[in-house]
């Protein structure tokens, strides 16, 4: 944790640049959020777990929001053997970082002791290599990766046009070919992204055990059982009480909504 303290500073501190003005009231707002984020590493770093989860709380309860926030979170829940809590925490540090290999490990790592061993639709190839694609940039930089190579395409374009040379001509016409490709796929991977982290919804449970039914309503018949720390992917509500979910294997039902916590 201590090695990543540095870089999430200077992370909070520009969306602070960026989100405020620069006066000296901010200054201090930022000296205060610093101060607690140390104290909470602190108490972190000598076992008080408690303690330390407490004043993670009043950072995010002060407006301040972060990967590395909700990292620890998930570090101080899980020594303290709340694996619910603990997933929910590493996958709202993955909403805001998708990108973070240490939350992605210890996500991998928890996930192995819940009970519910859901096995997930195959995916096409493609899809697979680009989802492990998107991973390594924030749908944002892949849409301005996707600019950059629209504005190289409309250069190439204008030289393709003008050009009298028949060695320019075939070149350039294959790079508008090749950039044409490259354009579609980061396109792609960015809106696939953004739906992913922004548009869908998802949801740990957190009930020790749940029936997940049929339909709305505690009468209905009961389809499967689940349980503590499964992420179950919100498609639907109905009365403000129930939530139709739908799970990696394609399976949906209905569940209660005081079962559960939205990512």
């Amino acid at each position: 944790m201590e090695k990543r303290y540095l870089f999430n500073m200077a992370v909070i501190f520009i969306m602070m640049i960026f989100s405020n003005n620069l006066h000296s009231q901010d200054n201090k707002d930022f000296s205060v959020f610093e101060d607690k984020f140390t104290e909470a590493n602190n108490l972190y770093n000598n076992s008080k777990y408690e303690k330390s989860i407490e004043i993670y709380f009043q950072i995010l309860d002060s407006g301040v929001h972060s990967a590395e926030l909700y990292y620890n979170l998930g570090n101080s829940f899980y020594k303290l053997n709340d694996i619910a809590n603990s997933i929910l925490f590493y996958e709202k540090s993955l909403k805001l970082d998708p990108t973070d290999k240490d939350v992605i490990n210890n996500l991998k790592m928890v996930n192995n002791a819940i009970i519910d061993d859901i096995a997930k639709i195959p995916e096409s190839f493609i899809n697979i290599q680009l989802s492990k694609l998107s991973n390594n940039f924030s749908y944002s930089s892949w849409g301005l990766i996707s600019i950059i190579f629209s504005f190289s395409f409309l250069l190439i374009f204008v030289i393709y046009f003008f050009s009298k040379e028949p060695i320019v001509k075939r070149t350039s016409f294959a790079l508008l070919f090749i950039l044409s490709l490259l354009i579609g796929s980061t396109l792609k991977i960015s809106l696939d992204s953004y739906e992913k982290n922004h548009l869908e919804k998802y949801a740990i449970i957190f009930s020790s055990k749940i029936e997940i039914k049929a339909e709305p309503n505690m009468r209905s018949e009961n389809l499967l059982t689940l349980h503590m720390g499964t992420k179950v992917k919100v498609i639907n509500t109905f009365n403000d009480e129930w939530l139709k979910i739908k799970l990696v294997n394609g399976q949906e039902g209905w569940i209660s909504k005081n079962e559960i916590k939205i990512i």
